[in-house]
């Protein structure tokens, strides 16, 4: 029988330490699960928006605003390249973020914005993209856009393919490792068959002919001027490795879902300081 004399002892310190550790854990346990469910709740709104079911009037506002700061910011810039590819590396596709980037490059006069992930999923869902431009319809703006025609168009956008294909416009395309070495390996190959069959005479194969080929193999689109890339990883992962030998490499030193519209003048500017000086 226990000596009523001890139950006037102490806790020991373990019992205590052991206490709390479950209270902490607990606590984790409760904040990473109230975590996960904002998660949850923050992807189904996104998906809702691009549906087009949460595209709200404050949203167009906030597009249409950052279109004016980059407007007001470049219109002393003479220099902004002719063709923005948005590089992906290992983050994971934001639809509405690249979708901004579209109307980004329309308000900085950018002729050409495409699109890269070695993964291939932004090519396989552009879609959520279009849709997404779309549902937004900015004044100025998504009537002065125009989709590759290698890409498919929704069928709930039909007005898309009558866009107009003169003026001042902003063609968007979407590639993916696929466009790059075995775009190569196919071209070649076809340029073996045709010298074989005397269709096409060695000497008429150099870089200009390759370069018309390749350009009209991708819907007659220039070559990168500027590549944007998201934090500190440079790498081209795998992109259009002959269309790229001039391209310049800058990184938005921000991951995608951070990023916004001063992040990419920034990007700009210093496009804008460059010098290229091709063999000197």
């Amino acid at each position: 029988m226990m000596n009523p004399l001890e139950w006037d002892e102490p806790v020991p310190a373990n019992v205590l330490v052991s206490a709390l550790w479950s209270l902490l854990h607990t606590l984790y346990s409760w904040i990473e699960y109230l975590s996960l469910m904002v998660r949850w709740c923050h992807k189904v709104m996104l998906q809702w928006s691009l549906g087009g079911w949460l595209v709200t009037a404050r949203e167009k506002h906030r597009l249409k605003q950052s279109q004016l700061a980059i407007k007001l910011q470049l219109q002393n810039v003479d220099k902004v390249p002719k063709h923005l590819v948005v590089v992906l590396g290992p983050e994971e596709p934001n639809y509405t973020m690249l979708s901004n980037y579209i109307l980004w490059a329309y308000a900085a006069n950018i002729e050409y914005v495409s699109f890269y992930d070695h993964n291939g999923l932004v090519k396989r869902n552009h879609e959520q993209i279009m849709r997404y431009v779309w549902d937004v319809r900015l004044d100025d703006t998504s009537d002065k856009l125009e989709w590759s025609r290698q890409q498919a168009v929704p069928s709930s956008v039909e007005c898309f393919e009558a866009w107009p294909r003169s003026g001042r416009r902003t063609v968007v395309a979407f590639f993916s490792p696929e466009d790059g070495k075995p775009g190569l390996v196919n071209l070649s190959r076809s340029i073996g068959v045709s010298v074989r069959k005397r269709d096409l005479a060695l000497s008429e194969v150099n870089i200009d002919y390759l370069d018309r080929q390749l350009q009209a193999a991708h819907n007659h689109i220039p070559d990168p001027d500027l590549a944007i890339y998201f934090g500190n990883i440079c790498s081209t992962y795998g992109l259009l490795p002959w269309q790229i030998r001039l391209t310049e490499f800058l990184p938005l030193e921000r991951r995608l879902r951070d990023s916004n519209e001063q992040h990419f003048v920034n990007c700009l500017l210093k496009y804008g300081k460059c010098e290229q000086r091709i063999g000197t």
